[in-house]
C-alpha cells in the first residue's frame, strides 16, 4: 500500500530532497553527515557566506543509523568535496547494523530503492518493526485530520537541508540525557576509516567532528565522551575541534540535548567555520 498522508509529512521524507542536493549541487561543496545534531544545529547560509562552499546538510534523525547515513552518501561524493562527519555520541556505543522504525520507514515510506544500502543484518533487524508498520496502513488517523508538525516535518528544512522552522520559537523544557550505556564499539571507528579511504579515492576529503551537545547531558556522560575523543585521536581519521568545544550551554538548547535554538545554531556554526578554516591552513 502507498505511503499514508500522515507519513508523507514526516521529516524522513526530506531525504528525497537531500539526496537530490547530493546529486545536483555544484562544486565546491561541503557536505555535513550526521543525525539531527547537524540539521538542528547549523546555519548553512552562514557557511556559504564565510567559506564560499556550497553546503549540503544531510542530517535528519540519529536513529536512521550512522552506517546508513554513510552508505547513502558515498556514491554521490565528487572530486574536491569536503565531507564533515558528525555522529551523535550514542552512535559510538551502538551496533552498526542496528535497526529502527526510522530506518525501516526510509525504505518502505520514502523510497524502496534505498534498500540497496542495507546489508543482510540490517534487513533482519528492521523486520520486527514491519507488523506495526503494516497495521498503521489501516488506521483512520493516518488518513484524516492530519496536522503537520511545524518542527518535525518534510517542510521544516530550508534549501540547504537545515531545520529552520523552530528558529523563532521559545525553547521547550526537557530532561537531560542520562549516562550513555553500553560498551564502546570499535567497529564504528573502523567503518569511518573505510569511509575515509573510499572518499579519498574519489579525490575528496573527510573530516570528523563532534556534535553540539547540551552541557548537562555532556557532564552525565563525560567518561564515555572522553573515550570517543581518545579513540578518534588515535585513529587514521582527520579530526577537527574537540568534544568540549562543542559542549553547548543549556540556555542554547531548543527541545533535546542535540537541538539548538537560533542563537545556539549561530554559535555552533561559527565554531565549525573556525575549525574548517584552521584545517585549511
Amino acid at each position: 500500500m502507498p505511503t499514508t498522508p500522515r507519513a508523507s509529512k514526516s521529516l524522513l521524507m526530506a531525504s528525497i530532497n537531500k539526496n537530490s542536493l547530493l546529486r545536483n549541487t555544484q562544486s565546491p561543496r561541503v557536505i555535513f553527515v550526521g543525525g539531527s545534531n547537524t540539521c538542528f544545529g547549523l546555519n548553512s547560509q552562514t557557511v556559504y557566506s564565510k567559506l564560499g562552499l556550497n553546503p549540503i546538510n544531510t542530517g535528519i534523525h540519529a536513529l536512521i543509523g550512522i552506517k546508513y547515513m554513510i552508505d547513502n552518501t558515498v556514491e554521490n561524493i565528487k572530486k574536491g568535496d569536503i565531507v564533515v562527519l558528525i555522529p551523535e555520541y550514542g552512535h559510538y556505543y551502538r551496533n552498526l547494523d542496528e535497526g529502527s522504525e526510522e530506518l525501516m520507514r526510509i525504505i518502505f515510506d520514502v523510497d524502496f530503492s534505498n534498500i540497496k544500502y542495507l546489508d543482510i543484518q540490517q534487513l533482519f533487524n528492521i523486520v520486527s518493526f514491519l507488523p506495526k508498520y503494516a497495521l498503521s496502513k489501516y488506521k483512520i488517523t493516518e488518513y484524516i485530520n492530519i496536522q503537520e508538525s511545524d518542527v518535525y516535518s518534510v517542510n521544516s528544512f530550508n534549501k540547504y537541508g537545515d531545520t529552520y522552522t523552530h528558529w523563532g520559537k521559545k525553547p521547550e523544557r526537557f530532561i537531560p540525557f542520562p549516562t550513555i550505556s553500553g560498551d564502546f564499539n570499535y567497529e564504528v571507528i573502523k567503518y569511518f576509516e573505510k569511509y575515509n579511504e573510499e572518499i579519498t579515492k574519489k579525490g575528496a576529503v573527510l573530516l570528523v567532528s563532534f556534535p553540539c551537545y547540551q552541557a548537562s547531558s555532556f557532564k552525565n556522560s563525560i567518561n564515555q565522551i572522553k573515550k570517543i575523543e581518545d579513540e578518534l585521536n588515535h585513529s587514521k581519521l582527520n579530526i577537527i575541534g574537540t568534544a568540549k568545544r562543542y559542549m553547548m550551554p543549556d540556555s542554547m538548547m531548543f527541545n533535546t540535548p542535540y537541538h539548538l535554538t537560533k542563537s545556539g545554531v549561530e554559535f555552533r556554526t561559527a565554531l565549525l567555520i573556525e575549525d574548517l578554516k584552521s584545517r585549511a591552513k
